[in-house]
């Protein structure tokens, strides 16, 4: 069988075909991306950019001259105003592959993976250099097969072996009722049947266990705290909590005219506060939380569902002056922090939720003066919700159209 590239219509250099069909089947997620010469510099941030979306890379080598010339001949139908020289070839795999269809920026185009267009579009804009392409990745499964065989043909073998691997590690121990998942970069969340009843089961990425090992740590030093969800089963790579009903939406008041969502109820705040320096008091800090965290039953009341990023602080802390879950987390930190929780965590997610300048979360202060002051927020949210749905769209709900 003759390799034919579905987007270039390319088949290949002489003999190309026979390596291809000595490969085994190709491995779902498995994914090649080529680094061409204006590349080569930023190779540290796209390995992070990988790391990030949820790749781990298999192998990597420099091309020689023979496989640069293979790869030009490719690649020069598609960027027929030439390309700088492939350079580098990065092999890479995702267990969790996003098969939604994708359209942003550069990274338009078809791929059994919407996470590799999503991660040559960060590569490109991370070089951002105009005119030149640093990336080039393979279509889908079995193209990433055949680069690896044309660029790396004595590891092919080992690479699938490996893939096929960590595909079968990753695998949900219990039957799936939903998948509840959302970036999955980290970890797959499903509803399952655990032994007869619903369950939340989160099965993390092999390498990834110590986001896995986090959780852990953040039930057994709150196992005090209601609002923490309680633990069924740990496994290697998955845990098992408590299914909960997410009534949240319906408690949130007041709710600005025009706006996403209402305001959390102020003693949801006060109990928030609780939390956050109760893992303080520990050594620990909140990294990550947000409001996307919380649930709340009707019948178990509030419940926060996602420690993936609790880690030790600098220090022991009694004051909630500074805690990573509102505050920027410092550069010199150590440890795991997403790229958002370096910015403005508070002013970026909680402000919308909460209605409240931070410094007034801070401390224990009288309902009705919060309550007055969430009052005067309203505008502001009223008028960030107009900007959203637009003028014209409140017009036409004022004729009646």
């Amino acid at each position: 069988m003759r390799y034919r590239d579905s987007e270039t219509g390319w088949a290949g250099p002489a003999g190309f075909a026979d390596r291809v069909s000595e490969v085994r089947e190709p491995v779902p997620g498995l994914a090649a991306f080529v680094v061409h010469e204006s590349g080569l510099g930023d190779l540290a941030a796209y390995r992070d950019i990988l790391a990030q979306l949820g790749f781990d890379v298999l192998h990597e080598s420099a091309l020689d001259a023979r496989c640069r010339s293979a790869m030009a001949e490719h690649l020069q139908r598609a960027h027929p105003d030439g390309a700088d020289p492939p350079r580098r070839l990065l092999a890479v795999h995702d267990v969790y592959p996003d098969r939604r269809p994708r359209h942003r920026g550069d990274a338009v185009g078809s791929n059994d993976n919407a996470r590799v267009l999503r991660a040559q579009w960060k590569m490109r804009l991370h070089t951002n250099r105009a005119g030149s392409v640093s990336v080039s990745v393979s279509a889908d499964a079995d193209q990433a097969v055949a680069w690896l065989s044309l660029l790396a043909p004595v590891r092919v073998e080992s690479v699938l072996e490996l893939a096929r691997r960590r595909n079968d590690a990753f695998r949900t121990p219990y039957p799936v009722l939903a998948d509840l998942s959302k970036h999955a970069c980290r970890a797959k969340v499903e509803l399952i049947d655990f032994h007869g009843k619903r369950a939340i089961c989160k099965t993390f990425r092999p390498g990834r266990e110590r986001f896995l090992s986090r959780e852990v740590k953040a039930r057994e030093l709150g196992a005090s705290l209601p609002e923490v969800s309680r633990l069924l089963e740990v496994g290697p790579r998955h845990l098992v909590v408590e299914w909960y009903a997410d009534s949240l939406p319906r408690i949130l008041a007041p709710r600005p005219p025009f706006f996403r969502h209402g305001l959390l109820p102020l003693w949801v705040i006060e109990r928030l506060r609780a939390v956050i320096l109760h893992y303080r008091r520990l050594g620990y800090e909140c990294i990550d939380l947000s409001p996307r965290n919380l649930l709340y039953d009707p019948y178990q009341g509030l419940r926060i569902i996602d420690f993936e990023f609790l880690q030790p602080g600098p220090e022991v802390a009694d004051t909630l002056k500074g805690n990573y879950a509102w505050y920027p987390v410092p550069r010199d930190f150590p440890g795991d922090v997403p790229p958002r929780a370096r910015r403005r965590p508070y002013w970026d997610r909680w402000f919308f939720y909460t209605g409240l300048p931070r410094r007034m979360c801070l401390y224990e202060l009288p309902r009705p003066l919060l309550a007055l002051t969430r009052s005067l927020a309203l505008v502001p949210l009223t008028l960030a919700g107009l900007q959203r749905v637009g003028w014209h769209a409140v017009r036409r709900l004022g004729r009646g159209v």
